[in-house]
């Protein structure tokens, strides 16, 4: 993956706070958020959500077998040294391949065949998004942003694909109307006011008159056991001391439909529920996610006042309470295009 500076914009960025902070591709987890009129209206009822658990069936797509041995950590990812980083290409598999069943929503199809589309990936984490839409998409360009240098970029050589290493409160570095494409997914870089108000507005100013962007994110876990809940809200405050974010849609939603430079009627939400009981997809979702506090175990140990044993204990409780509970998530994709910003 190369290195492009051409689109840098040698203006002065706005004076903004400049954080320091760590961040992560890691979407919220602890089941402590409250709900806005406007993420109530994109949900379904509880009896629905119910019933669509109940009639869930997941077997893992494609049914080549080759392919389902990828799944488990083969072919499909990138080798690295870094267990997250293989964490995450597997979060990318599980969620754009098996549950959406595709890397973006927004109707994109005709501008990458044509060829010649500029994407923007924001918080790009681990690049396998970019990297996955560059190898499909070898006439267009992507390119990836991130301000952690260390965890945001995969060593795979790719000509129309570029990576970014640069504090993102220091504002997107790229001239107005840049990008076809704007994609976020599982940010966790800064606060909810601060991606409001600094964040927002300048994928918006980078941004084509008539692109698209698009968010993904997903809501706290539904149906969660006691343990679940405690330790997970554990974990979000020990990431927030070392700046990690956890959002959840509802604020992204609210943003979008309340932002001065944006249509809210062209404002569209969808989402996939996905249990993290019963299949193997769904037995994947759920190790996926618990997988992030066995990554961290000794730093959340510390933080949590536990031992290695009392840790293991811990997340086999919460396995059983899954099952038991029928624990689900929920992922949301907001998108907005076809002119729905003002200029």
């Amino acid at each position: 993956m190369f290195r492009d500076t051409q689109w840098i914009s040698d203006s002065k960025v706005k004076n903004k706070k400049n954080k320091a902070k760590r961040r992560h591709t890691d979407p919220p987890s602890s089941d402590t958020s409250s709900t806005t009129s406007s993420d109530k209206a994109s949900q379904l009822s509880n009896s629905d959500e119910i019933l669509t658990i109940n009639s869930f069936y997941d077997p893992l797509p494609p049914s080549d077998p080759k392919v389902l041995r990828n799944i488990e950590g083969g072919e499909y990812f990138l080798p690295s040294a870094d267990k997250n980083i293989e964490r995450l290409q597997m979060q990318h598999y599980l969620f754009s391949k098996c549950v959406w069943r595709s890397n973006y929503s927004s109707p994109l199809e005709e501008n990458f065949e044509l060829g010649g589309a500029k994407v923007l990936d924001v918080q790009c984490g681990s690049g396998i998004w970019m990297s996955d839409l560059a190898t499909e998409y070898s006439n267009s360009t992507f390119v990836g942003i991130d301000d952690d240098a260390e965890r945001a970029r995969i060593e795979m050589e790719l000509p129309n694909a570029a990576f970014l290493h640069h504090n993102l409160m220091e504002g997107l570095p790229f001239p107005d109307d840049t990008f076809d494409f704007v994609h976020q997914r599982f940010f966790t870089s800064v606060n909810e006011a601060d991606w409001e108000n600094y964040i927002l507005p300048e994928i918006v100013r980078i941004l084509k008159p008539g692109g698209w962007v698009e968010l993904m994110e997903m809501q706290p876990l539904s149906n969660a056991g006691h343990t679940t809940k405690k330790i997970f809200k554990a974990y979000d405050e020990f990431n927030l001391k070392i700046g990690i974010h956890q959002l959840n849609p509802c604020v992204f939603q609210k943003a979008l439909t309340s932002n001065k430079m944006i249509n809210s009627s062209t404002v569209h939400s969808d989402h996939r529920i996905t249990p993290l009981f019963g299949g193997r997809l769904s037995q994947l979702v759920c190790q996926n996610l618990f997988k992030r506090l066995e990554l961290k175990k000794k730093e959340f140990c510390g933080f949590m006042n536990m031992n290695e044993s009392e840790f293991n204990g811990t997340i086999n409780t919460m396995y059983d309470e899954v099952n038991k509970l029928k624990t689900y998530c929920k992922t949301y994709r907001d998108n907005i295009g076809n002119d729905g910003i003002y200029y």
